[in-house]
């Protein structure tokens, strides 16, 4: 089946007429007739029932459907890869990272990138902390930045910084002053609950007996950032990863270890074919000298 008779049959599917995909593709009907003719000639079964000049999809077509899109999708990513090739001969490193360390250290990082390989393009996006290894997956991106819980004992490949989660509330907060907080010192009512990724909430739940267990009336937000500064709006407490705060200022904010520790790590998720290229390597490096600095 040829890349035109894929899109024919997507078409005749999704608009159920002859008509109306000779008019979305811009053929003629006998044209878009003959291609679906050669298409079930090809795999030997019917593709659509017709009547009263309306096409309705058989079982086998329906079945066909869904990999169909998933082969055009493949097919215009590798177009759009062919496409970076020609216009970024050069090069094009393409990183993403979650939306704290997109929105406020990939800026840090890319006078860094840009200076040391000028001739280069650059893609700086932002995901979902669960998205990003998918995305990575897909090849939609070179490098990928994302926080997950920290195992000690065996750090995860790509490690690029270790950290912990961390309490931050207002610094004139009766609890400021303290060396570090526990679950046992926070009014639950003061908490404003982060539910961003299930792996991090998962740890603190399992750390934290109770923390699953929040008040109807409580404050919750997928996005540390938007946690922090409802912080500073005066709106409670929040716990998050340290590496949420890299970038941003820390004036009128008191950030205190929470314990128990919870260990986290900011890991960088690669392309296999890119994983050792100078670009990604020099990028890892000014990432982690950014949280270093910040920390």
């Amino acid at each position: 089946m040829s890349n035109k008779q894929l899109e024919v049959f997507v078409r005749v599917v999704q608009l159920g007429s002859v008509t109306a995909t000779a008019q979305a593709l811009g053929m003629s009907q006998p044209s878009v007739s003959k291609s679906l003719a050669l298409t079930e000639q090809q795999l030997g079964f019917t593709l659509f029932e017709r009547s009263g000049g309306k096409m309705k999809a058989t079982a086998e077509a329906r079945q066909m459907f869904d990999e169909a899109l998933r082969m055009q999708e493949g097919i215009a990513r590798f177009e759009r890869f062919v496409d970076n090739v020609k216009r970024y001969r050069v090069g094009q490193l393409r990183v993403c990272a979650t939306p704290a360390l997109a929105i406020n250290v990939l800026p840090l990082i890319a006078p860094k990138l840009r200076q040391a390989f000028p001739d280069h393009g650059l893609v700086l996006d932002m995901y979902l902390n669960n998205e990003i290894e998918d995305a990575i997956a897909r090849r939609q991106y070179d490098l990928g930045f994302l926080i997950q819980p920290l195992d000690e004992q065996a750090p995860p490949a790509g490690l690029v910084c270790a950290g912990r989660m961390v309490c931050v509330m207002q610094d004139g907060h009766p609890l400021a002053g303290r060396a570090a907080v526990n679950w046992a010192d926070l009014d639950p009512r003061e908490v404003i609950y982060i539910t961003t990724d299930p792996r991090l909430v998962a740890m603190m739940a399992s750390a934290v007996p109770g923390f699953r267990e929040r008040p109807v009336s409580s404050l919750e937000t997928n996005r540390y950032s938007l946690a922090i500064n409802l912080v500073r709006q005066g709106q409670g407490m929040t716990i998050v990863d340290e590496f949420s705060l890299a970038g941003t200022p820390r004036q009128g904010l008191a950030v205190l270890p929470f314990e128990p520790a919870m260990p986290v790590a900011v890991v960088a998720a690669m392309a296999g074919r890119s994983s050792m290229s100078d670009t990604v390597l020099r990028c890892i490096d000014a990432l982690r000298e950014v949280l270093e600095a910040a920390r």
